[in-house]
């Protein structure tokens, strides 16, 4: 089955935000996690979101 890769590069964006988000609201709540959890989550957010990014437009190439 092959997929296209806008569909991959839709989930990959969604999954980093959807990270980015996440954090934030647990954050908000009030739970603390360490520095080092807080810096690599928000790093592979954003790696997600620029794979994505870059997977669109490859995709459309």
């Amino acid at each position: 089955m092959n997929l296209p890769d806008w569909l991959y590069a839709f989930a990959s964006v969604l999954a980093g935000v959807a990270l980015l988000f996440l954090t934030w609201k647990k954050r908000q709540q009030g739970v603390r996690e360490s520095y080092y959890n807080l810096f690599g989550k928000i790093v592979i957010a954003l790696f997600m979101i620029a794979f994505g990014a870059l997977l669109f437009k490859v995709g459309k190439a």
